[in-house]
């Protein structure tokens, strides 16, 4: 790539950026005369630098040790349980009949269990909606409760 596109699609800058050299390369560059020669093969320039522009953008969207986790507070409930069974992560899964996958996103934090699964929970487990969604531990069992107000 030449020194004047990257100005253009440094990594970090917002689809803005991408949206004018996508003008740019389609509209104005790719069909003026005098430039016809310059990009005779215009849409191949175009495709290495749109390639190049979102590489720019997935490098700004990697995750980081400070990236938000909305979910952690469900995601700690969820692992205190799972640990306090004994299970691993697909054993437990599979007893409330969701995928493992599934499980480790909402153990991460990154996503929000369902609420199929945290009725799935309450079914099979007694962990209360409250207790899961908002961490209030009144309507847990008291062998549960307990077991959450003594965790280290």
């Amino acid at each position: 790539m030449s020194d004047h596109v990257e100005g253009y699609a440094e990594p970090g800058h917002d689809g803005l950026w991408c949206q004018r050299i996508n003008y740019l390369m389609d509209g104005f560059f790719a069909h003026t005369p005098h430039n016809a020669k310059l990009f005779s093969n215009g849409q191949a320039n175009s495709s290495a630098l749109r390639q190049f522009c979102w590489q720019g953008i997935m490098r700004s969207m990697e995750k980081t040790p400070d990236t938000p986790r909305p979910y952690s507070d469900i995601a700690e409930r969820l692992k205190w349980h799972r640990n306090l069974l004994g299970m691993k992560q697909d054993e437990y899964a599979k007893s409330i009949g969701a995928k493992r996958s599934a499980l480790s996103l909402w153990e991460a934090g990154t996503h929000r269990m369902s609420l199929n699964a945290a009725l799935d929970l309450r079914n099979k487990y007694g962990l209360s909606l409250d207790f899961m969604y908002e961490g209030i531990d009144d309507a847990l069992p008291m062998t549960l409760r307990n077991a959450w107000r003594d965790k280290p």
